[in-house]
């Protein structure tokens, strides 16, 4: 069987890594926090080549179907920061994802935009990428990004 960076690939994802524009120094708050076994990722919001990719609220200036995107852009952020700190093969098991949604009052497709985020966690780690999670949507987000996403993750002993 393929270690995990493998079948990243396979799935046809990509790993290559550039800091979020939004990360600034003296640095706050880490990426990814270590404790113990637990992996903690700092919310991660679609950014890609250094651009926000998904701006606005769902259900407003992004659609539904954007939305989904977003929040599988957000969710390969925090693969991108936890494999950098750890390393994706350190992964045992994704444990909980939070997901927060930038939407509209008429939007309450919550779940189903996130699943999107969620797939991505079963394609690259199969049943060990199956979570506990929250979708929630609310009014803003930072730099006006239409999702946020954070993993809690527990690491190999």
């Amino acid at each position: 069987m393929a270690n995990v960076s493998e079948r990243f690939e396979q799935v046809g994802l990509s790993l290559g890594w550039k800091e979020s524009p939004a990360v600034k120094e003296p640095k706050l708050v880490l990426p990814v926090r270590v404790d113990g076994r637990y992996a903690y990722v700092s919310g991660n919001v679609p950014f890609s080549a250094g651009e926000l990719k998904f701006k606005g609220r769902i259900g407003a200036d992004v659609s539904i179907e954007e939305g989904k995107l977003s929040a599988a852009f957000s969710v390969l952020n925090c693969l991108k920061a936890l494999d950098r700190e750890v390393g994706l093969d350190s992964v045992e098991q994704i444990v909980k994802v939070t997901g927060y949604l930038s939407c509209t009052e008429e939007v309450t497709e919550h779940p189903d935009i996130m699943n999107a985020g969620s797939q991505v966690l079963v394609d690259v780690f199969g049943d060990a990428g199956k979570h506990a999670r929250a979708a929630l949507g609310i009014h803003t987000l930072p730099l006006g990004s239409s999702t946020e996403v954070e993993i809690v993750v527990a690491l190999k002993a």
